[in-house]
C-alpha cells in the first residue's frame, strides 16, 4: 500500500512539474550597446549569442494582454520536436498585439541533423549552412521556427503570429527582417 501511494505521489509530482512550466516570463538577456537596433545577448550553458531586435520588443516584463498564446500552446509547439530543450533563453513580444511573440530555447549537445531527424515536419522550408527554417500553422496561429547551430548545441527560435489580427504575409515580412536582414550574421 505504501508503495502504491508513493508511486501515485511521484506521478502526481512529475505531472505538476511538467504541466506547470511557465514559458511566458521574462528571461534575463544582457543589452549590447553600439547598434542601431536593440542587441541582446542570449545566454545558455555553452555560450552566448548576440541577436538584433527592433526597438519595440519588450524583454523585462510579461504583459498578458499583449500575449496571445498560452503555456499549453507552447508546450504543444515544443512537442513537435521529440528532444527536450536544455533551457529557455528568450521570451519577447511587442506592444502591438498584431506582431509576433517570440521564444527561444537551447538544446545542448544537439545538431541540426538531430533537429531534422526528430522534428514532426521532416522537410524544412529553408536550409542554410548553419540553420533551418520551418513554417506551419497551429490552432489558427502561424508559426515560424528558426534553428541555429552553435558550437555545442542548437538554438531554437519560435515566432508566433496572431493570425486573427495580422496577415501571414506581414508576419513573414517581420520575421524575415528580424532573422535574415538585421541578423544575417547568424546564417553565415
Amino acid at each position: 500500500m505504501k508503495k502504491t501511494i508513493s508511486h501515485i505521489f511521484t506521478i502526481t509530482l512529475l505531472f505538476l512539474t511538467f504541466s506547470c512550466t511557465n514559458y511566458i516570463k521574462p528571461i534575463h538577456t544582457e543589452s549590447v550597446s553600439g547598434s542601431e537596433n536593440i542587441t541582446r545577448k542570449l545566454v545558455f550553458q555553452d555560450g552566448t549569442l548576440d541577436i538584433n531586435f527592433y526597438g519595440d520588443y519588450i524583454f523585462d516584463k510579461a504583459d498578458k494582454s499583449l500575449i496571445f498564446f498560452t503555456n499549453k500552446d507552447i508546450g504543444s509547439i515544443l512537442s513537435n520536436l521529440t528532444i527536450k530543450p536544455s533551457s529557455q533563453i528568450l521570451f519577447t513580444y511587442t506592444k502591438s498585439s498584431i506582431y509576433n511573440n517570440m521564444l527561444g530555447f537551447y538544446y545542448a549537445e544537439k545538431s541540426l541533423t538531430d533537429i531534422k531527424t526528430n522534428f514532426a515536419i521532416k522537410t524544412p522550408e529553408k536550409e542554410m549552412q548553419s540553420g533551418l527554417l520551418y513554417t506551419y500553422e497551429y490552432k489558427g496561429y502561424y508559426i515560424m521556427e528558426c534553428y541555429r547551430q552553435q558550437e555545442k548545441g542548437v538554438v531554437r527560435f519560435i515566432s508566433v503570429n496572431n493570425s486573427a489580427k495580422q496577415a501571414v504575409e506581414k508576419f513573414r515580412l517581420e520575421n524575415n527582417n528580424v532573422f535574415f536582414d538585421i541578423n544575417a550574421q547568424l546564417w553565415n
